[in-house]
């Protein structure tokens, strides 16, 4: 599990001191630091997925290789 502290997590902490002095400037500080953190979210997640569709195409690429090279004699009618 990673645990995370920055300034989304920041913000939302600074939302639960500020809720009984301005209720206004709490629930903005509380709704950007949850977007920022959903904002993070998707960014690791494409991250990942562009690191997996990049393995995969590595793989793809290294077995049609091998097929090529195990098919060059052959020939296609």
């Amino acid at each position: 599990m990673n645990i995370k502290f920055s300034m989304p997590e920041l913000l939302i902490l600074f939302s639960l001191f500020m809720y009984p002095q301005s209720f206004t400037f709490a629930v903005a500080a509380f709704c950007f630091g949850l977007l920022g953190r959903i904002i993070d979210y998707l960014m690791e997640y494409s991250v990942e997925m562009k690191k997996a569709e990049s393995a995969k195409e590595s793989v793809n690429e290294a077995v049609d290789a091998f097929t090529s090279i195990f098919n060059a004699g052959k020939k296609e009618v």
